[in-house]
């Protein structure tokens, strides 16, 4: 949704004057805004697609309107350059599809049109009416060089996304701010942190709405007054995209059409992972991988953090401590364990680095106006930093980075990438550094863009170089990082930072991934143990339970700490980290499933409890979560408990443990002890469960159940499952399987499955299923088989208050009978 309507809507800004809008703004409600003058107004049409909104008497103060053919408005707010849009195209994103429209005017009112959407402009006022979501924006205008607008809210509604924030779920009550900044640690009022998504639902029981402001430059959300929110940048132009909807699914799938989704992640993504900084040598990386072995724990990956190189030098082994990462790569792969390493964007420098010389000499690193390049501080000494701007420089950049691969390494985990940069001081981390007066970045064409316009895209462009190379070795990088932009999903996971070994950063961590996944961000998780100071057992006990059921699964700990392996706690933190995580395995094929959804359609993997209830929505439950849809997770949050109060949205909710109903809509209080993590499945819930291994290299293709687990009800689940490791799937090569489960009556449940894409001719061969259909109160009475045009009755095995059968779900679309009388 671009906006190329002039020469000067791509001026560059004035360098010289952008230093003191550096400084953050603050409460945007009490500021006096200089509106901008539109009582004597007029609207033209640029092009069949792009109106503009004017006053002859002050023409820099334009708005522009684009309207895309879902419905999404875009209002360009001043005359400049759509940095983000630049990048875009850069990185070979799709626009999407532009509506046409026309204008009309009555009584001084201008009337915007399209199929779908209807913009009313009128004096210092506009109202957008998309869908079923309607939009009035007014005040908008300058305080020096910022500009703001506010857009009417209701004291009802709640304020969900913005990324990666700490607080509560509803971010209604004061205000945020977008600009990527190394924090270490944060506490409960630090903002803002390592990423920044200027995205953001609005929802009451009236409307669902979404916001989006995609300027580049530092942003904010002032939402703390019932009326109206106010939304701000530090220099125009400010690009709102307004989004409508009439459920989050909805919302969240028109922003990641235009920002993009998840591709379908490596396997590995999905399995346990451990890390600390640092593991010193090849020798300690290969016994932590053998120790996992022994104590019978599934474990996929290890990191490796900035020890491993030559005196922090990217892209470099220490000879002494790693002197053969091929070999040891050689090693955990007989294990089953892949490496993953950490890389970040400093390069040292020093003329005898190939890495350094070689981007020295072409140019390739960030630079003042002048030309000089720019120097920083961060763990090698006096660092430059790639301009990831520039396309050779991507590619250079994903060079090295294949590099590693052949080396050995089977991800990259990209850290201080704000950039966090500590200048060029001698002491640490002087945080006068972070203002970057004067960098540049360049495009191919040679057009300068002053840093702080990138600042926030800086991870997001290392990311993209990254995946780009990888991708010419691996069809499914895998990328860790903790930073990034809108937009990060599509090649990178997202871990929450240096969180703390606290009971307050475990109850964190659950609005604080929620809400990453909400802002179109799925394959998310925090430190499990915490990463500053040290998890008691119960602490970490309680994080590995948790932890198990986030999208992405990581232990890691400082240097300095006590060793957080999970055998390091004592034999019952042992015996439940090994159980917890054997549940993590068993649910791949449910994982992997999600997966697939979220790729197709941008929805997070794990949920609010509001998700498909908007009866929940205003109930205040932020230590809950759902694993799609209807898979719930009560984790344990605070010391010494060995129960908890549980929240029920519309159910019923079968108790996994007690073995018991639970009514929707009403709380109660479970039991909770050391080894018990309260779950909960919703009547209708179809959970696939996979073989335990202690790998995902086990598998030859991506997990498949032998068990399929139905909770009688009314429900729906697509089973997914393709080779698991390939790009074939783009092709058509994979099965989705539809089973749905209907309880007919107090006699009988109806379990169906329909093959809604099975490849022609395709070697993937997967096993029939065991179908583990309840509960009951007493063994079923009969079953009836139909499938391939014949009916058949099935003997009844019953145990347990469930009845199983064996079905082969890839051979035909079929259904089952279970008759209780």
């Amino acid at each position: 949704m671009g906006c190329n309507v002039s020469p000067v809507c791509m001026a560059l800004h004035n360098f010289s004057n952008w230093g003191g809008s550096m400084r953050p703004l603050t409460a945007l409600y009490a500021r006096v805004v200089q509106e901008w003058d539109h009582n004597a107004h007029q609207v033209e049409l640029i092009n069949r697609h792009v109106a503009r909104w004017f006053s002859p008497s002050d023409p820099i103060h334009s708005l522009y309107f684009v309207v895309s053919t879902n419905g999404v408005v875009k209002v360009q707010f001043g005359e400049g350059p759509d940095i983000y849009g630049v990048v875009g195209r850069e990185l070979g994103w799709s626009s999407g599809e532009l509506a046409s429209l026309n204008v009309t005017t009555q009584n001084g009112v201008w009337t915007i049109n399209s199929l779908e959407t209807t913009i009313v402009l009128e004096n210092q006022k506009m109202m957008i009416r998309s869908a079923q979501s309607l939009f009035e924006i007014t005040q908008w205008g300058n305080v020096d060089s910022s500009v703001q607008c506010a857009m009417r809210v209701s004291p009802t509604e709640k304020l969900f996304g913005l990324g990666e924030k700490v607080g509560g779920l509803d971010k209604r009550g004061r205000m945020w701010t977008q600009w990527t900044t190394d924090v270490s640690p944060h506490g409960p009022n630090t903002d803002p942190l390592y990423q920044a998504v200027p995205f953001a639902v609005l929802a009451d029981t009236a409307q669902w709405r979404g916001v989006f402001v995609a300027t580049s430059e530092r942003s904010y959300f002032d939402a703390s007054q019932e009326d109206l929110l106010y939304i701000a940048v530090d220099k125009g132009p400010m690009f709102l995209y307004v989004i409508p909807g009439t459920d989050p699914q909805d919302i969240i799938g028109r922003y990641t059409a235009m920002t993009g989704r998840m591709p379908l992640p490596s396997l590995m993504a999905l399995g346990f992972h451990q890390s600390r900084y640092s593991y010193m040598s090849s020798e300690e990386v290969l016994a932590v991988a053998q120790k996992f072995r022994e104590h019978e724990i599934p474990l996929d990956v290890i990191h490796l953090d900035i020890d491993y190189m030559d005196e922090y030098r990217v892209f470099t082994f220490n000879t002494k401590t790693y002197d053969n990462p091929g070999q040891l790569a050689t090693s955990l792969k007989t294990l089953g364990v892949s490496l993953v390493a950490i890389v970040d964007p400093g390069v040292k420098v020093d003329d005898q680095y190939a890495v350094y010389r070689e981007g020295h000499a072409r140019g390739f690193f960030v630079r003042y106006e002048n030309g000089n390049e720019f120097h920083s501080r961060v763990w090698p000494g006096l660092c430059a930093f790639p301009d990831f701007l520039l396309p050779a420089v991507r590619s250079w950049w994903g060079e090295w980075n294949k590099r590693l691969l052949a080396a050995g390494i089977s991800g990259i985990w990209n850290d201080m990438n704000e950039p966090a940069l500590w200048g060029e001081n001698p002491v640490y981390k002087n945080k006068l550094a972070a203002e970057e007066y004067g960098m540049v970045h360049h495009t191919e064409d040679g057009q300068a863009w002053p840093h702080y316009t990138i600042h926030n895209l800086y991870a997001l462009l290392e990311a993209a170089s990254t995946f780009e190379g990888m991708q010419e070795i691996q069809e499914r990088p895998f990328i860790l990082t903790r930073s990034g932009f809108s937009g990060i999903q599509r090649y990178a996971a997202v871990w929450t930072g240096d969180n703390s070994s606290s009971w307050d950063h475990l109850a964190m961590a659950i609005p604080m991934c929620l809400n990453l996944g909400l802002s179109g961000i799925p394959l998310v998780g925090s430190d499990i143990g915490g990463f500053l100071g040290e998890a008691s057992a119960e602490l970490y006990t309680r994080w590995i339970q948790m932890g198990s059921f986030f999208p992405f699964v990581r232990a890691h700990t400082d240097s300095g700490t006590a060793p957080n392996e999970p055998w390091s706690y004592g034999d019952e933190a042992l015996a439940v980290a090994r159980d917890y995580i054997r549940y993590r395995y068993r649910l791949l094929s449910y994982w992997y499933s999600l997966s697939y959804e979220s790729h197709i359609t941008g929805s997070p993997l794990i949920r609010p409890l509001w998700w498909s209830d908007a009866e929940s929505l205003d109930v205040e439950w932020d230590d809950q979560f759902l694993v799609g849809d209807s898979l719930m997770v009560a984790p344990v949050i605070h010391e010494g408990a060995t129960e908890r109060e549980v929240y029920f949205p519309n159910g019923p909710w079968w108790n996994v443990w007690e073995r018991r109903w639970h009514q929707g809509l009403h709380r109660g209080v479970v039991d909770a002890p050391m080894e018990r993590l309260p779950l909960f499945l919703r009547a209708g819930a179809i959970i696939p469960l996979s073989p335990i291994v202690s790998s995902t290299h086990e598998w030859q293709t991506s997990p498949w159940p032998d068990q399929i687990l139905v909770i009688r009800g009314w429900g729906q689940f697509t089973l997914y499952a393709d080779d698991g490791h390939s790009t074939a799937y783009q092709n058509g090569e994979y099965f989705r399987i539809t089973l749905d489960v209907q309880e007919l009556d107090d006699r009988r449940v109806r379990v169906e499955w329909s093959l809604e894409h099975r490849p022609e001719y395709s070697q993937l061969l997967f096993k029939p299923v065991v179908l583990r259909v309840g509960p009951f109160n007493h063994a079923p009475r009969a079953i009836d088989l139909y499938q391939t045009g014949r009916r058949r009755e099935v003997p009844v095995h019953f145990t347990q208050e469930f009845c199983e059968l064996a079905v082969d779900i890839t051979a035909s679309s079929g259904c089952v009978d279970i008759s209780t009388e």
